[in-house]
Order: C-alpha cells, then structure tokens, then sequence
C-alpha cells in the first residue's frame, strides 16, 4: 500500500519560515555558550538544522530541566530540518554530556536517501501565460522532475509569481493548486502548482500634484501613459527621471487600489520643488594648482519651463576662472539640454601664461545607452605667453564632443570607466587667426581583485594638424606632466622646447599609467604606479617614465591621494610629491 502525505501551502509555508535565517541567526545565551555537535550532513543541512535547534539558544547557566526538555525535543526539529531539504527518511542518534559547570548536546545524523521530484505539474493560466516574465521565471526555476525535493526553492517559485503579479497588473490574481504531495516509502514528491492570473490591468488616471514648473513641461519626465498595460518598473523610472531632473527634493509616485470594474490602477504623484537658489562653496588643494577655493550661485528654477542660471568661480594660484552659464532643456528634457556660457580664466604654470575669454553655445544629448553627445560653437580670445612666444589668438571653433561614464559608485568605484572623444576645428576662413584640426581621446579604467584590491589604468591620446603651430595657444597646445598625467615631473613641465630650451608644448601626446592599490585598513590603501608618455610634434617622441608609490585615504570629502613619484629618465630631478582630492572618475 503506497502512504501518501499531502503538506497545505500555509502550513509548510510556515515551517519553512525559518530557513531564511540559516546565516543570520545568532543566539544569546545569558552566559557561555553550550557545545552543540553535528555530524552526517553538509555545512548548509547543517546551519538550517541549526536554525531549527531549539536547544541551540540555551547558554551554560540554562537550568537543566529546560536543557533536557529542548533536548528531547530536538530530534523531532532536526527531522523538520532535514525535510526542508527532501530527507524524509532520517535516522538521529543524540546523547547530552553534562560535565562541570556547562554540557555538550551531540546529534549523529544519518539523513538516508532524498525524495526526489516524479510529477511536476507548474501551470500559469489567464493573460500571464504569454507574459515573457511569467515564462522566464518557470524557465528558470530548478524544480525538475527527477531532482531533489527542496521545499525552499517551491516556495521561491510562488513567491515569484506573487511578485510579478503585483508589480506588472494582474491585481485578481491567485493560486488555484499549491501543493506538494510526498510519498516517503517511495521517496518521491508530486508538486502541483496553478497560478490564474485573470486579466492584465491598465493604467487608469496619473495625477501630478505639484504648483512648481508648467504642467506640460513636468510630464515629459512622467514615464505612463493612462491605458498602457501596468508595469511597476514605470512607475521606477518615472521617480528616477523626476530625481535625475535637478527640479524636485520631494517625490511620491504612488499606485492607488485597483479598479476591478474597469480593469485599471491610477496612479498619483506628489512633488515638492527643491530651493530655487543653491550656493556652494569649497576648499580644496592639488600640487597642480596649489589651495584653491571655489564657489557657485545657481538658480535651479529660473522660470516656469524649467530655465536655468548659474555663476560659478574658481581661484587658486594656477589657475583662476569665473563662468556664468544660461541652460535650458530643449526636445525631451531628461536627454538633451541648450547652454550659452560665457567667462574669463587666468592660466599661470612654469611653462605659460594666458588671459582666455571665452563664449560658447552647447547642446548636450545624452544617450540611452550611456554616451553624452555635445555640439558646441566656442569663441576663444587667448593672450598667451609661452616660451619666448608672445600672441594673441582668436578662435572660432565647432566642436563635437562623446563622452561616457559608467560607475558602481561616486565616491570610489569598485568597477568603472570614462572615455571621452573630442573633435575640434578652426579655420581663418571660419573668422579665426589660424586654422587646425585637433582630436583627442581619454579613458580611465578601475576594476577590483578578489583581494578587494583594484587596478587603475588611464591614457591620453591626441593630435592636431594645423598650419602654423606657433600661432596656437596654450589651451589648445599639448603638455605633459602633473598629478593626472606623469607624476614625478610638474603640471604642465613636459613637452617639446625651443631653441633656448623652454617648453612650448606639442601637437601630439601620449600618456598611460597603471596603478595597483592594495587595501590596509577599512578606508586607508596602498598605491604603486608607473606613467609614461610625453607631448610631442610630428613623430619625435621621447618618452618620460615615472614610478612610484602612494596612500589613498577615503575621508567624508572624498578620496585623497598622496602619491611620491621618481622620475626615471631624469633622476636629478629628484622625486616630487603630488596631493590630490577628487573622485576616481
């Protein structure tokens, strides 16, 4: 006669509660810890038998009657325990030691053969049967016929299924079978599970409740439309498109109940504007430029379409610079943004001097896949002073420039990338002094070892064709050397020279690094690096190398870096310091 044992839903949902605390479960005793031994199963049967323990919660100074009384009731646990796993036909030798001042509770676990899966019946009935997610999570699923009852990973298949209900609109869903069958002589299982969906919802009305920016503007951030089917993720990127905006510091997207007689959830929103006004301000400090301070005055809202006005200002020793810039958003405001900046900057290194004005008209698209696409018209008049060069320059100049960042995190990325690709052209019959064609390419690279470790790698690519390259200015002349170029040498030291020895700068460069960084303490690393490269004209390069060591420390401002470089094609230079604040990308 073939013993059959059928487990309700709610009853081995309950038992099964427990499995979730196999590896966060610790018990407090109110003194030592008692021993528990086990033996027979693998470190996973073993932490969920653990979990089911009773006796594993009592401490030494436990009173021994309530000791004995959790151990005869631990076969009984361990059994349930085993079973989570398809052992229904256990055997358990236990003993309890009492020795002087604590016990040993010892369990000898003999778990016999697992039931094994011999019907499985998974249905998904109603619109959800076509529903590429509902496939991909029976797909998916390791409940096979012929392998292993394991009741968690039925439980996770329903609990799925909940899931995706809810968050994609079939809001009359239900179970019409769930069950698992067990039949322990034969050591096989019969799991049966039906799953009617009913209809897929729509979305009904959105509200958005705000009195901060016009109302067509605010829904070209909205990302549902009312009678699309419903889909929670929607409802995700609406609520990032509003934050992403720069507009809104309160955000609530909220599903109301379902509509069963119509088939619909609405959905609401309420926002609450940021402070129209931002100031900043800030300290910070690099060999490259010395202390430096910074501030900004930005209108976040300047009218009802979503303008935007802002003065920003830097000064330091090296380099000084005050902008101001109009930007509003233009085609779909979450992508694509016009900009008209105008500002002066003071450039003063070892190597050059320059008073720049310039004025620019920018439209930057950004791109799903991560890509930021920039035209930009600039005009640039440069006094300049470099060498034994004296000049002025102007420059109009359309530029096009590509650029992506991808990042685990801002402040230090365990994985991450930047790359940037910039295109620039002038030409004295475009109304400037000079004509040229320059294109350059940057990436930096970090990715982390199992050790937590991570290797950083950049390079600096670019080259310029131009008729006469005295009449360039520095800013669009290639230099070498510094804290983010080649550490050993100072900002801006490296490149080709006159005939009186002076750096004048190239029109080519080529710079790499790689770096290693080891942790030692929690927010404290070690650092080796070597650089290399140089700005060059035509082909006549000559490479500087660098190596060194460094200190990375994470502060609350972000990650500093100390780093000593050796200059290895000039020793006598003598080793530098470089000091740096910043994000790694």
């Amino acid at each position: 006669m073939t013993l059959g044992l059928s487990l309700s839903a709610h009853a081995l949902s309950a038992q099964l509660l427990r499995i979730g605390l196999v590896l966060g479960l610790l018990a407090i005793g109110a003194g030592a810890r008692a021993e528990i031994e086990l033996s027979g199963v693998d470190e996973i049967v073993a932490a969920n038998v653990r979990a089911f323990l009773t006796i594993d919660d009592e401490g030494c100074d436990a009173d021994q009657s309530m000791v004995r009384r959790q151990f005869a009731a631990a076969p009984a646990q361990i059994e349930s325990a085993l079973q989570a796993y398809g052992y229904y036909a256990a055997a358990v030798e236990s003993s309890l030691e009492v020795g002087e001042g604590c016990w040993t509770a010892v369990f000898r676990i003999e778990p016999g053969e697992r039931v094994l899966i011999r019907n499985l019946d998974v249905r998904v009935d109603g619109a959800a049967s076509t529903d590429a997610a509902f496939i991909a999570a029976q797909n998916n699923s390791p409940l096979r016929t012929g392998a292993p009852l394991r009741h968690f990973q039925y439980e996770a298949l329903k609990q799925q299924f909940q899931n995706l209900a809810r968050d994609r609109g079939y809001a009359s869903a239900r179970f019409t079978a769930n069950r698992i069958d067990i039949y322990p002589l034969e050591l096989t299982a019969d799991v049966t599970l039906h799953f009617e969906s009913g209809d897929r919802y729509r979305f009904g009305e959105v509200v958005v409740e705000q009195n901060i920016l016009r109302e067509d503007f605010v829904t070209n951030f909205v990302q549902i439309k009312p009678g699309d089917p419903y889909d929670n993720a929607l409802l995700t990127s609406t609520y990032v498109a509003l934050t992403d905006s720069g507009y809104f510091d309160v955000i609530d997207v909220r599903p109301q109940p379902p509509d069963h007689e119509n088939r619909t959830i609405d959905v609401t929103m309420a926002l609450g504007g940021v402070p129209r006004r931002l100031i900043n301000y800030g300290v910070g400090f690099s060999t490259d430029t010395g202390p430096r301070f910074r501030f900004g005055r930005n209108i976040r809202r300047w009218n009802e379409r979503g303008h935007q006005l802002g003065v920003n200002a830097q000064l330091s020793p090296v380099v000084s610079e005050v902008t101001a810039i109009y930007r509003y958003p233009v085609g779909d405001p979450r992508y694509e943004w016009v900009s008209f900046d105008g500002g002066i900057k003071r450039e003063n290194t070892d190597t050059a001097e320059s008073e720049t004005l310039a004025f620019g008209a920018r439209r930057v698209v950004e791109r799903p896949s991560g890509w930021s696409r920039t035209q930009l018209m600039s005009l640039l008049i440069e006094d300049f002073e470099v060498g034994g060069q004296e000049g002025r320059s102007r420059l109009l100049m359309p530029e096009l420039d590509w650029s992506r960042l991808r990042t685990d995190s801002a402040v230090r990325p365990s994985h991450g990338s930047k790359t940037d690709f910039e295109l620039r052209v002038a030409g004295d019959t475009l109304g400037s002094d000079t004509s040229f064609i320059q294109a350059v390419a940057s990436t930096k690279w970090i990715t982390s070892l199992s050790n937590r470790a991570r290797v950083i790698a950049r390079g600096r690519l670019g080259v310029t064709w131009e008729d006469d390259f005295e009449d360039l200015p520095p800013s669009v002349r290639f230099f070498a050397g510094g804290d983010t170029s080649i550490r050993g040498y100072e900002f801006k030291s490296l490149g080709p020279t006159d005939a009186a020895g002076q750096v004048i700068g190239g029109s080519r460069i080529a710079v790499a690094s790689i770096e290693y960084e080891h942790p030692i303490r929690e927010r404290w690393s070690f650092a080796v690096f070597v650089d290399s490269g140089n700005a060059f004209t035509n082909g006549d390069f000559d490479a500087k190398t660098s190596a060194g060591i460094g200190t990375r420390w994470l502060s609350p401002l972000g990650p500093i870096r100390l780093d000593i470089g050796v200059p290895i094609n000039d020793p006598e230079h003598g080793a530098r310091i470089h000091v740096s604040l910043g994000p790694d990308l």
